[in-house]
C-alpha cells in the first residue's frame, strides 16, 4: 500500500525540471545509438525489466536510473563508464513501455514517470520506512547480474529516486561497493520544494528503507571489512535532503564503521568551510551554483554545471577503480 499520495501533476513537472532539464545543458539531448548496447531480458523477471548492457567486458556495475527514467544522459554516463573499464547494466525500472509501446530506451519524462509510479503497486516513494516491492526486484537484478558475470562482485549505483536503494544490498556477498547519489526518497511535497521548507520531523533524515533490511546491511558491513559505501551530494540540494547522509554517517559511526562511508560533497563557496567542519566527510568541494528554486540536484548523471559534473565523475571513476 502507498503511505502517502505520490505527486501531483505539478510536482511531477517540477521533478522533470530538476532531474533532467535544468542542469549543465537545459536542452534535450539525443540518446546514444541503441546499437552501442546489448539489449537483454532479465532471467529473474522475464520481460518486466528490460536491460541494456554496455558491450565491452569490465567490472560489473548495476546503474539505477533517476525518476526521469533511462534518460539520454544516464545512457551517456554508462558509455563513459565503459571507457573506465566497467560493464554497465541499465534496467528500465518502469518496464519496457511507460507512455507508449517500447519507449523505455532514452525515456526522459518525469511527468510520465510520475503517472506510471502512481499506478504501480511496486513503489512507495513517499513512505519513510518502505520503498516497496521494487527493492526486492532490484535485489533480484543484482543477483542475476552477478550470476551472468560468473559470480563476480557487482557495484550498485542509485540516483535520486533510487539514490538510497543500493544500501540494503550490502548484505549480499557479491555486493562490496554501493554508490548513493543525491537520494530523494521519501519525496518532498511540491510546496516544500518551491518554498524551500523542511519536511516533517524525521522525514528529511529518513532513508525510505525497511529498518530490518538496513540493519542486515550494517551487520554485513561489520562482518566484512571490504564492504564500503560511496556517496555524492550537493549540500544545498532542494529535492534530496542532505540530512539523509547525516543519518547514514551516524548509523555507520555507531557501529565503528564510519571510515567505510566515502562522501564527496559540493557546497556553495561561502558555506564550504562550515560544511567541511561539521562532519567527517571525505572531500568537500565548492560550487559556484547556488540554489535557484530547483538547482542543483543531479550529481553524476547531470550536475548543475560542467565543472560540477567533471568533479563528481572524477571521484566516481576513482572509487570504481579502487579494489
Amino acid at each position: 500500500m502507498k503511505c502517502l499520495p505520490l505527486l501531483s501533476a505539478a510536482a511531477a513537472a517540477l521533478f522533470l525540471n530538476s532531474c533532467a532539464s535544468l542542469h549543465c545543458a537545459p536542452e534535450k539531448t539525443a540518446a546514444p545509438c541503441e546499437r552501442c548496447f546489448e539489449k537483454i531480458s532479465n532471467a529473474s523477471h522475464g520481460d518486466k525489466y528490460p536491460f541494456w548492457v554496455t558491450r565491452s567486458p569490465g567490472k560489473p556495475v548495476l546503474l539505477l536510473h533517476a525518476m526521469n527514467g533511462l534518460s539520454p544522459r544516464t545512457l551517456e554516463l554508462a558509455r563513459e563508464m565503459e571507457g573506465w573499464g566497467c560493464r554497465v547494466y541499465l534496467p528500465s525500472l518502469y518496464g519496457p513501455s511507460i507512455k507508449k509501446a517500447n519507449d523505455a530506451y532514452g525515456f526522459d519524462d518525469v511527468g510520465g514517470a510520475g503517472r506510471y509510479l502512481k499506478k504501480s503497486p511496486d513503489w512507495n516513494t513517499e513512505c519513510p520506512g518502505d520503498a516497496g516491492q521494487i527493492l526486492d526486484d532490484i535485489r533480484g537484478m543484482a543477483g542475476w547480474v552477478s550470476r551472468r558475470e560468473g559470480g563476480r562482485d557487482v557495484v550498485v549505483i542509485g540516483n535520486c529516486l533510487t539514490g538510497m536503494y543500493p544500501l540494503v544490498l550490502m548484505d549480499e556477498p557479491f555486493v562490496k561497493t554501493v554508490v548513493l547519489c543525491q537520494p530523494a526518497t521519501p519525496l518532498k511535497k511540491l510546496g516544500q520544494v518551491l518554498l524551500d521548507l523542511p519536511q516533517k520531523p524525521g522525514l528529511a533524515a529518513a532513508l525510505g528503507l525497511p529498518e530490518e533490511q538496513v540493519g542486515r546491511a550494517l551487520d554485513a558491513m561489520g562482518q566484512d571489512r571490504s564492504k564500503r559505501v560511496v556517496g555524492f551530494h550537493y549540500t544545498h540540494d532542494p529535492l534530496g535532503a542532505f540530512e539523509k547522509f547525516n543519518t547514514v554517517s551516524r548509523r555507520l559511526g555507531e557501529r565503528g564503521l564510519g571510515d567505510r562511508f566515502a562522501t564527496y560533497l559540493l557546497a556553495p563557496m561561502a558555506d564550504r568551510d562550515a560544511v567541511a567542519a561539521a562532519g567527517s566527510w571525505t572531500e568537500v568541494g565548492s560550487t559556484h551554483q547556488r540554489r535557484t528554486l530547483l538547482l542543483p540536484h543531479s550529481t553524476i548523471i547531470n550536475a548543475a554545471t560542467p565543472c560540477d559534473r567533471w568533479w563528481f565523475r572524477e571521484h566516481l571513476r576513482a572509487a570504481l577503480a579502487a579494489p
